[in-house]
């Protein structure tokens, strides 16, 4: 550990001389992994790590469909993920929380099958109010924004069926043990995803899989709430993915 000490500092040393801007990376890099090990609730490295290609057995061909960048959304890497977890257990109905523009609305129906159906959930865009706290002012931004699902193919509408409500108020009941996989992408505040978890796994068929975006130390709230639940949860990696198959 010495060692490696030392050698972190010299080489600070020869990238301050190289090219002193270097060291934003650098510093940035160093901020997150410190920002998570320091507070015990944001450390996702208790969680298990999966390979994108152990999510399925054998030869996979995946769907997906790239956006230009679009901000808050599933990386095309978690595109092919959603694509995954989605053959894994075959789905034919999923269930999201949070539409957003549709980004990942748009990879959970490429997948479902012509016959299959995405229920998909956000608030009302003409009442965009919310029970439960949302803190950052990013979300509350998000929140409030319109166009939810704009960006669904036309070809991909008639597979997904959009729900506007908030979902601290949502009634599960015509959807329980329903569904093949739950994905969870709205609010993340620790009452949000504590609400839409226990509510997502109510309409989960037992075989059936929850997946979480933004499982890391930036949204500590899913962190904490994930390393609360008791449940058996994989980060899949290279992404802010988790997931947990329920028995």
């Amino acid at each position: 550990m010495f060692l490696k000490i030392i050698r972190f500092f010299l080489n600070l040393i020869r990238i301050t001389l190289r090219n002193p801007n270097d060291l934003r990376h650098i510093f940035g890099v160093a901020d997150s992994v410190t920002t998570e090990i320091v507070n015990p609730l944001n450390d996702t490295r208790s969680l298990e790590r999966v390979d994108i290609l152990d999510i399925c057995e054998g030869t996979s061909r995946w769907t997906v469909q790239s956006f230009p960048s679009v901000g808050a959304s599933v990386s095309p890497l978690e595109s092919m993920a959603l694509a995954a977890l989605s053959e894994r257990v075959e789905a034919k109905r999923i269930f999201e929380f949070g539409t957003y523009k549709g980004v990942s609305t748009t990879q959970l129906a490429l997948n479902v099958g012509q016959e299959g159906m995405v229920f998909t959930l956000d608030l009302p865009e003409d009442h965009p109010a919310y029970l439960l706290p949302i803190p950052k002012p990013e979300e509350r931004a998000i929140a409030a924004e319109s166009g939810k699902g704009i960006l669904i193919p036309r070809d991909l509408l008639s597979r997904v069926t959009f729900l506007q409500f908030d979902s601290a108020t949502f009634d599960t009941s015509p959807y329980i043990s329903s569904m093949d996989l739950i994905f969870i992408d709205a609010a993340h505040s620790y009452e949000y995803v504590k609400n839409d978890s226990l509510k997502g796994w109510e309409m989960l068929k037992p075989g059936g899989i929850m997946a979480w975006h933004d499982c890391n130390p930036n949204h500590p709230g899913v962190v904490r709430y994930l390393k609360e639940s008791g449940h058996k949860v994989s980060l899949i990696q290279g992404t802010t993915l988790a997931f947990v198959q329920k028995p």
